[in-house]
């Protein structure tokens, strides 16, 4: 009887509040339900990005208006972020409706969020843009010359003009390698920036050196860039550079390339390993064929000894895999076993090459034309056997530069010929050099080929139509031009 009671009470229980929740239900909402939308800040005069060189004063002055309110009720913050390198490493924090510092940060872009909030209602609202701290090298173009047996490193500013021998004034004291060979401007991992160049030569105690390029302070050899160094003398023969900035290139007969295992900032980042493992030993003439910013990327290579053209695979680190690799048209040369000297590796666009060979037996010069499918399928596309035709043109002293169409400029004494190997045409370019020996030879892109002597950079027109035209030439570099490499930014 109890617990008939007791559910005959739940069953109420439950009725009364479905009816409840029912009437609820049906009650007519005669609230003011008028929304207003709220007006945001109207922000003017802010740009998306300002430049400022290291300690220069940095002013922005934005003009914020409240739409209808005559003295809006606001408060203003700028956050400069700061990226996290070192512990130390914080976000600037600013207040005030204009931002007035003196930039003391380092030579990079850092974002900034301008906060607005109005007081009245507790609304936020952010703006961003970019600081772009730069100094006095932050564009411009570093020049490597030998100054009757001493190597000297150079800048030329954006307007021009030359300040010369700026390594040894920045680093008294310090010598740069001997016989210099190449300057190589290394940019920051995955993004366009200018961090440092790598300096090479053929002799002296240290034969690589890499330059701080902000500052032009010595950072370190390129002994430290191992982690376990060669007792031998290290003599780099070829280098290269990648977009993830670390180095790559023949050193004592060895392929090297920097680790990237790693995340960029650390320490190891970049340093070379015991090399690619194998049996062969490296011409310093070596293609590096690197495919957008993360790759894939392979190498062309040749060894000495067994005259064969060589593959090797970035796979993390580089990768020996000899001559596997397929060849297509082996009538017309055979790559794993050439039987001739390598004079001179040209790469056009990619994989394909034009080599230029020896005979041993005859001493003719040879011009070759391949392609190297070296990510895949793997092999070599025989295209061309020829005897180059101006062989009393090529010298030990001949430097090689070629445009992606196909377009090859090379020296002989001073003068610089454009040879088309489509139709064999040679021809010397317009413009003329003072008599000068030319010790350089440079495409700086698509539209411009750079010519370097004593004392002087020539800047000339390649663009269609045009057969080296003088656009400009600067003077006032010291010793014979070797080399150049150009920052943007």
């Amino acid at each position: 009887m109890m617990q008939y009671k007791f559910l005959y009470r739940l069953s109420f229980v439950c009725a009364a509040i479905i009816a409840i929740a029912t009437v609820s239900g049906c009650y007519k909402d005669k609230g003011n339900y008028a929304y207003t939308t709220i007006a945001a800040p109207v922000v003017s005069h802010l740009d998306s990005i300002y430049n400022v060189y290291v300690g220069d004063s940095l002013v922005v002055k934005p003009v914020v208006t409240l739409p209808g309110v005559d003295n809006p009720n606001l408060s203003f913050q700028w956050t400069i972020e700061v990226p996290p390198i070192s512990p130390a490493d914080t976000n600037l924090v600013f207040t005030g409706n204009e931002l007035h510092i003196v930039f003391g940060l380092g030579p990079q872009k850092y974002l900034v969020r301008f906060a607005i909030t109005n007081n009245d209602n507790g609304m936020k609202y952010f703006h961003d843009f970019i600081i772009n701290g730069q100094t006095a090298f932050s564009m411009g173009t570093t020049v490597l010359t030998d100054e009757n047996g001493v190597t000297q490193v150079s800048f030329i500013k954006p307007d021009d003009s030359v300040q010369p021998r700026i390594y040894q004034a920045v680093n008294p004291g310090e010598e740069l390698p001997g016989n210099p060979a190449q300057i190589l401007a290394i940019p920051v991992a995955y993004q366009p920036p200018i961090q440092s160049y790598w300096v090479f030569g053929k002799s002296g105690e240290n034969t690589g050196v890499e330059i701080d390029a902000n500052t032009f302070k010595k950072i370190e050899y390129l002994r430290d860039n191992f982690f376990s160094a060669p007792d031998t003398a290290l003599i780099p023969q070829n280098m290269f550079v990648d977009p993830l900035g670390v180095l790559s290139g023949v050193i004592n007969g060895v392929l090297y390339s920097g680790t990237t295992s790693t995340w960029n900032e650390a320490p190891t980042y970049g340093m070379f390993d015991a090399g690619a493992t194998g049996d062969y030993e490296c011409s310093p003439e070596m293609v590096f064929n690197y495919t957008g910013t993360y790759g894939p990327g392979n190498f062309v290579g040749f060894d000495i000894n067994r005259k064969q053209f060589l593959r090797f695979n970035l796979y993390g680190a580089a990768t020996y895999f000899g001559t596997q690799y397929q060849v297509i048209n082996d009538s017309l040369f055979n790559p794993t076993d050439l039987k001739m000297d390598l004079v001179h590796l040209q790469q056009i666009n990619g994989g394909l090459c034009y080599a230029y060979c020896k005979a041993p037996d005859n001493d003719t010069l040879y011009e070759l034309e391949f392609n190297a499918e070296f990510n895949g399928p793997f092999q070599i596309t025989n295209m061309l056997k020829r005897p180059f035709a101006h062989p009393e043109l090529i010298t030990a002293a001949t430097k090689w530069q070629a445009t992606q169409n196909g377009i090859i400029y090379f020296n002989y004494q001073d003068k610089v010929y454009r040879y088309n190997p489509t139709n064999q045409d040679f021809r010397t370019v317009s413009a003329g050099f003072g008599g000068k020996t030319v010790t350089m030879v440079k495409v700086l892109d698509q539209n411009t080929l750079t010519v370097g002597v004593d004392g002087s950079i020539y800047y000339l027109d390649i663009s269609t139509g045009k057969y080296g035209t003088l656009i400009k030439k600067i003077d006032g570099l010291p010793g014979k031009v070797i080399d150049m490499a150009y920052r943007a930014q």
